[in-house]
């Protein structure tokens, strides 16, 4: 792809394209290699917005003659007027009515072949996406904001009037900071809303915004929303782990309360039924404060949109479910009741248990199910064109998972959504901006990205980097699931980019990992792993993990495997009584002190870091244990991801430290993870016997360095003439400050 310059989709004529007062400004995003393309928006802000729709394109190549075409025009070419001496072609659409349009450029009468950001799919072909807000309401826009650590907060917003110059209603305007009302001083002839707040508590305060004008308008983007962190030092992703709470089967919240708040369904066995979890028990393990022992920096949930009550057969048609796990949503914005207790619903624990997320630090990510829904999803009745036929299940009856991929269903209650109408589009988005503005969310996990369009994803992220990102508010995190093979990093990396996801769960890596620690293949093609990783992934935010909810536990890898998703694997690591599992223990804290010390956000999936059992899907996901129910096993590994993940956060060099090998061979692995100021060294050692050795360091600037254990095994070393002593003993390792 080309760097290029493109405002358009978001902001045209939600700035009023056509009113300039100022520079002409712009915004960098991904289009792809079809040239550049601008629209004229001001600089910083407008005061009355135009109806007049003005488009600006920069052609790749050079061209004697420039149209435009789409949905505005019924698909007739209009010429533009250029080029300017940047190469530009400009041309006004006049006024068109609120809504998304379709279009293309045409360059010496050839149609551009291919198209990226934000799209729109219109009778089979994929093509530009633009938005024409209402000129007719006022828009709040962002002049200026600053957040200190201090707990000092200013903001100014400009409000721009409507196309015919009706002032800012100055009673109307309403501001919250992390949702508390505040002063505001409003000089309502200009158009100026400012906000100064102070002694802020650490943690987030959005704020939100709501104001009419005049005439009784409210502005378009009401209310206007935008997260802001008060803390010590800039938030990275990177900085700790990404933890996977299963929510039904993590903690039950209220497991005394006479009667459960959603019983478990008849004739649904245990594995795969309802268990009791809900947000509750997440709130009491966040104020236990479990997840910051571990090193947790954002908080994954299952999806926590209503499900539909009954039992349904899985894919075999011989085995039912319940629908505990979340990913067969009814209601595009109802919370899942079950999910409450007894003294409290649902919607409401899940706003208390963001907001002490948030008081700890902690990033919340919700997990979206976007490629299908339920069939008693109101969509399915109400815009049934929006899915493709139901002729085919994935993986059933030759329907193959990756020809059939965007079409095929998962089972033929869940009708698979078809992104090339582009209502469904925008009603998508409209939810996922909801979500996050309702409930104040961090950051999405996009379910199943491969099975759809890439439409969704793009106009997704271009959505909210114009709602959030592009106004100075807090980065929103993007991560997509692409179930692939050891080889799948181009596949991964499609759905990846400026455009598109910020980035994917590192499947190739995970199988690499599995095969070196569980099935005993070299070091050295775990090395090999990581090098294309850092290869293909460039400066996407990856996410590295060992284990999630659709393969089997590592304990029970490591035990053997092999009994199946449903035949209640036994749980070596839960036995006590002086039963003791060295072997495991070591190889999983092995495979921890790996993954949740390597670029990216770690996943740690739950009950990993006390080596739940468990086969497939279902056994894969069984209820969590905790202090003082878990085993001499449990408690023994526990410990151990504590301290791995805790050494990760308080290491700048490896939460945002390059990558190096220092040395490895079968048994052996030896990397460092470097800034310009900080340095830590990650020994593993996966051989039976102790391993002596004298790193090489290829930087002379790293002599004189004294090592400083940060997590396992206790050493000390100092480099000398780029030579790191190391000594690691059979199945064990170190991470280590140098």
């Amino acid at each position: 792809m080309t760097r290029l310059v493109m405002t358009i989709i978001w902001t045209v004529c939600l700035a009023g394209c056509g009113d300039k007062v100022g520079d002409e400004a712009t915004q960098d995003v991904w289009v792809g290699d079809t040239g550049q393309t601008t629209v004229i928006v001001t600089d910083p802000v407008i005061t009355t917005r135009s109806c007049d729709v003005v488009v600006s394109h920069v052609p790749e190549f050079d061209s004697s003659l420039l149209e435009i075409a789409g949905e505005f025009s019924d698909w007739k070419p209009i010429a533009m007027q250029g080029p300017d001496s940047d190469g530009s072609w400009t041309v006004s659409l006049g006024e068109l009515s609120p809504g998304e349009y379709g279009y293309k450029f045409i360059s010496g009468g050839l149609w551009e072949d291919s198209v990226s950001g934000p799209t729109h799919w219109v009778g089979g072909f994929e093509n530009r996406n633009l938005i024409v807000a209402d000129c007719m309401q006022p828009l709040l826009q962002v002049d200026d904001v600053n957040v200190s650590g201090d707990g000092s907060l200013t903001a100014r917003f400009v409000v721009a009037s409507a196309a015919d110059g009706q002032s800012l209603d100055g009673s109307s305007v309403v501001v919250t900071v992390g949702g508390e009302v505040v002063d505001a001083s409003v000089d309502a002839s200009g158009g100026l809303i400012d906000v100064t707040v102070t002694d802020l508590a650490a943690g987030k305060h959005s704020i939100r915004v709501w104001a009419s004008d005049e005439a009784g308008r409210p502005i378009e983007n009401e209310p206007f929303y935008l997260p802001l962190w008060v803390e010590d030092s800039s938030f990275e992703w990177t900085d700790g782990l990404m933890y996977f709470a299963f929510t039904d089967r993590f903690r039950n919240g209220d497991y005394d309360a006479d009667k459960p708040i959603c019983s478990a369904e008849d004739g649904v066995a245990t594995i795969a039924n309802r268990d009791g979890g809900d947000f509750l028990g997440v709130i009491h393990a966040l104020k236990e404060g479990y997840f910051e022992d571990l090193g947790v920096t954002s908080l994954w949930l299952s999806p926590v949109n209503e499900n539909p009550s009954g039992a349904y057969y899985d894919r075999d048609y011989i085995n039912l479910y319940a629908s505990y796990h979340g990913y067969w949503p009814i209601e595009p914005r109802g919370v899942e009741g079950c999910f409450g207790d007894v003294d409290a619903a649902a919607d409401e624990r899940l706003v208390q248990l963001i907001d002490e997320a948030h008081n700890q630090g902690i990033r919340v990510i919700f997990d979206l199910v976007l490629n299908h829904v339920h069939d008693q999803h109101p969509w399915v009745s109400e815009h049934p064109e929006w899915f493709h036929d139901s002729g085919c299940v994935c993986g059933l009856d030759g329907c193959d998972w990756t020809a059939q991929g965007l079409q095929c269903w998962f089972t033929d209650y869940l009708p698979d959504i078809d992104y090339r109408q582009h209502d469904a589009v925008t009603a998508a988005v409209d939810d996922v901006i909801w979500w996050m503005e309702t409930y104040d969310v961090d950051g999405f996990r996009v379910d199943a990205a491969k099975h759809m369009d890439t439409v969704i994803i793009n106009n997704l992220r271009a959505r909210l980097d114009t709602a959030v990102t592009d106004h100075g508010g807090a980065s929103i995190y993007l991560v997509g699931e692409t179930f692939t093979g050891g080889d799948g990093h181009e596949q991964i990396m499609f759905y990846v980019g400026d455009d598109k996801l910020h980035g994917q769960y590192d499947f190739p890596l995970m199988w690499s990992i599995r095969d070196t620690f569980v099935y005993n293949t070299s070091m050295v093609n775990l090395d090999g792993r990581v090098q294309e990783g850092l290869s293909a992934y460039g400066e996407a935010t990856m996410a590295p993990f060992a284990g999630n909810h659709d393969i089997p536990r590592l304990a029970t890898e490591l035990s053997g495997g092999g009994w199946g998703p449903w035949a209640n694997t036994p749980d070596y690591m839960a036995e006590s009584g002086g039963v003791t599992q060295p072997d495991m223990i070591a190889k999983m804290a092995l495979i921890h002190a790996f993954t949740l010390t390597q670029p990216g956000v770690p996943l740690l999936y739950y009950g990993d870091e006390i080596g739940l059992a468990g086969d497939g899907d279902p056994d894969n996901r069984r209820v969590m244990s905790f202090d003082p129910n878990l085993s001499e096993n449990q408690r023994e590994l526990l410990t151990q991801v504590q301290s791995i993940g805790s050494s990760r956060v308080g290491s700048e060099a490896l939460s945002k430290g390059d990558f190096v090998t220092l040395w490895v061979d079968d048994d052996l692995y030896v990397y460092a993870r470097y800034t310009s100021d900080a340095v830590a060294v990650v020994v593993l050692n996966k051989g039976g016997v102790t391993r002596s050795e004298q790193i090489p360091i290829p930087f002379a600037e790293w002599d004189g360095r004294v090592m400083t254990t940060l997590s396992g095994f206790e050493q000390s070393g100092k480099v000398a003439d780029q030579k790191l002593p190391v000594e690691m003993g059979p199945g064990q390792y170190g991470i280590y400050s140098l």
